[in-house]
């Protein structure tokens, strides 16, 4: 039997060990954590190597050499290392230290806490680190402090966090994916950073460590690269290798050209191409964001089949239309953009259009050609007209609800600009999930998509965007007895 001396040796070399090597930490507060067995790819080593040499200067209350970026693909243990790991041995080297983390959202920057406050609040770690303890009083699920006036801040892009200051300040994910091609929301995640920025117990010596995925070329690193280069390190690690790895030498590290050929392996790497399209992949996976403008959406992403082969597996799927309205009274026809219809149905996970048209009506006209057009594309009892309220969008629906016993009703009017509705839609055009049906409009449609934004233009760009979002959000029932093994082009 193991002697108390024996144990108390045994618990005081240990606690040794996790104090002078983080990696060593980590290794130790895995399972307290995650349940899943650890993967401890050489980058993971490697960012506890570059964490533990930026802890000396935030330690010693000296001047930070610099601050840092990290830039590297979701699922590498990016956040349990740096936000949730790294606050909780920091204070095995000085417990009176202030930590102030950041995320996109507050939920996921409360996640963060609270998992650093599990490996706090463990049995192994009281066992090694007695004199780290939570204050009972100051004991918050995000935001807590410990007896030796140190203190856990979080906040969330956005959030305020007035009063806090910190001797370090992690920005984990500062914006996601679906933020990134906001111009507004970007702004935001870049001012939030410069009031991060203000949260320094001492603006000499607290670093401000970054490490998100690149996800557009004003992102916060981009913002952070460009407003000075100076004083700044810089790791940037792609799933894949490339010119993009930085410290160039880390290249060798690589294993058949993969940072992870484990958890990011080939396999799993060309399905996140299909999830999430060339653009997505490029900023994520490869962190190297591409500059916005140009074409989005390629010709060759949208798939084409015969009026004939669309008849044959349509099946029972009904059909919905979308109109995008343009005219307004106070302008001339002549001067008025043209209204957009086209023509849907959604088939084994597809969205198949049909037909699309452009319409310089006025109003009344507009009202009379509507009810034959859908009679003449296959509306019936289950189909739907969507209409924007913009422009006349509310006269029309109005009218047409007088009128007809029409199924009309409004598409939610976008809060993004159209650049940014269109590039979250084009991962489902780039996987082959959109169909043209070949017809005298595929031409003008292609022309204006693809040439997005630089058309005069883009009613078309649109309307793929509502049946896209539509379709993908799962709001209608789908038929059920369609039988995919027979679409042998699907």
């Amino acid at each position: 039997m193991l002697t108390d001396n024996v144990i108390r040796m045994a618990l005081s070399v240990q606690a040794s060990e996790c104090r002078k090597d983080f990696f060593y930490f980590v290794r130790t507060f895995w399972e307290v954590i995650i349940k899943e067995e650890p993967v401890y790819n050489w980058h993971i080593e490697y960012l506890c190597q570059e964490l533990q040499e930026l802890s000396k200067s935030i330690v010693a209350r000296q001047s930070k050499p610099y601050d840092l970026i990290i830039n590297i693909p979701p699922g590498t243990t990016k956040s349990t290392i740096v936000t949730v790991m790294w606050p909780a041995w920091l204070w095995t080297q000085d417990p009176a230290l202030r930590i102030i983390t950041n995320s996109y959202s507050a939920d996921l920057s409360i996640d963060h806490a609270s998992k650093s406050k599990d490996i706090i609040t463990s049995d192994r770690y009281k066992l090694l680190f007695p004199e780290v303890k939570i204050r009972i009083d100051k004991s918050a699920k995000g935001s807590y402090e410990n007896t030796r006036t140190g203190a856990r801040y979080s906040t969330s892009t956005g959030g305020t966090i007035t009063g806090k200051h910190g001797h370090v300040i992690i920005n984990d994910d500062p914006l996601n994916p679906k933020q990134a091609t906001s111009d507004s929301l970007r702004l935001a995640a870049n001012d939030h950073t410069k009031t991060l920025s203000s949260r320094k117990v001492n603006k000499e010596n607290t670093p401000v460590v970054t490490i998100m995925q690149r996800l557009h070329e004003d992102d916060v690193t981009g913002y952070l690269l460009k407003k000075k280069t100076e004083n700044i390190r810089h790791i940037c690690l792609p799933a894949e290798a490339s010119e993009n790895v930085k410290p160039p030498e880390l290249k060798e590290k690589y294993i058949d050209g993969l940072l992870d050929p484990v958890r990011l392996s080939r396999k799993v790497l060309d399905e996140a191409k299909v999830d999430l399209g060339s653009k997505g992949y490029a900023g994520q996976y490869d962190q190297s964001p591409t500059v916005e403008g140009g074409n989005i959406i390629k010709e060759e992403w949208f798939r084409k089949i015969s009026l004939a082969q669309f008849m044959a597996i349509r099946g029972r799927a009904p059909v919905h239309f979308f109109l995008d309205t343009a005219y307004d009274e106070k302008k001339k026809k002549s001067d008025n953009d043209p209204s957009g219809i086209i023509a849907t149905t959604y088939v084994n996970n597809a969205l198949f259009i049909f037909d699309a048209r452009k319409l310089y009506k006025e109003f009344p006209d507009l009202i009379k050609f509507l009810p034959g057009y859908l009679s003449g594309n296959n509306y019936d009892s289950r189909s739907t007209l969507r209409i924007e309220p913009k422009a006349n969008g509310k006269s029309v629906i109005q009218q047409l609800k007088r009128e007809t016993k029409l199924n009309v009703t409004d598409t939610p009017s976008p809060s993004d600009s159209k650049e940014t509705r269109l590039n979250a839609a084009s991962p489902s055009v780039e996987c082959g999930r959109v169909y043209l049906v070949e017809g005298d409009w595929n031409e003008s449609f292609i022309d204006e998509v693809c040439g997005f934004p630089l058309k005069t233009h883009d009613e078309y760009v649109d309307l793929l965007c509502y049946a896209i979002d539509y379709y993908i959000s799962g709001k209608i029932d789908l038929p059920k007895d369609l039988d995919k093994t027979s679409l042998g082009f699907l």
